[in-house]
């Protein structure tokens, strides 16, 4: 592992997290889950979702068969303190180049486990570009309400649909900004198809 330790998110505050999150979706909404086998229980994985809903880190801990360490997307980092998204293994988002995000993700994926970025606030192609991670595309139906970034009514209907894993194609320096956008066009394409295939199987579109 190159990363330092500093940087490492709270592995066990993402297992803790799973455990509230998992009681408290099925107590609050009607929660489906979708092909989340696709995740797998161990191994590097980069999980990437448009939602930029409050619950989208949520329903994430709540449905994925592992910890999952969550960057913060713009609603989470309005409405939770940061303090409280590091002890859930939550990775917060707090500058515009997001490095220090970034490399705590980074340093999540070398040990291994699995990642997942929402909504827009991190650019999921530097990390798919350097690490070699599988991307997993996952589309959240129903988590928002009549705002996007706010939550749906108690006991809504919220499908959650995780896909194969996709081995993404890196060719020259992952570095370099065209090879990061031909992986980010990439994972706009897998996600629109994703999108697609959701709504068509959940009968409903968002």
């Amino acid at each position: 592992m190159t990363a330092t330790v500093e940087v490492m998110p709270s592995w066990s505050g993402a297992a803790h997290a799973r455990s509230i999150a998992a009681t408290a979706m099925r107590l609050t909404y009607k929660v489906q889950a979708h092909g989340a086998h696709h995740v797998g229980t161990s191994g590097p994985a980069v999980l990437v979702t448009r939602c930029e809903g409050l619950l989208a880190g949520t329903v994430l801990h709540a449905t994925v068969p592992r910890p999952v360490h969550v960057l913060a997307n713009a609603a989470m980092m309005a409405a939770l303190r940061q303090g409280l998204m590091t002890r859930a293994g939550v990775i917060p988002v707090d500058a515009p180049t997001a490095i220090g995000a970034q490399h705590a993700a980074r340093a999540a994926i070398a040990d291994e486990r699995a990642v997942a970025l929402t909504g827009s606030t991190v650019d999921p192609a530097y990390l798919l570009a350097t690490t070699g991670a599988p991307l997993i595309p996952v589309v959240m139906l129903g988590v928002s309400g009549r705002v996007p970034t706010d939550p749906p009514r108690p006991r809504s209907r919220i499908d959650v649909y995780y896909f194969d894993p996709v081995e993404v194609q890196v060719s020259g320096d992952p570095l370099g900004a065209s090879v990061r956008a031909g992986v980010a066009e990439q994972v706009r394409q897998a996600l629109t198809d994703a999108e697609r295939i959701a709504s068509v199987r959940a009968g409903r579109s968002e």
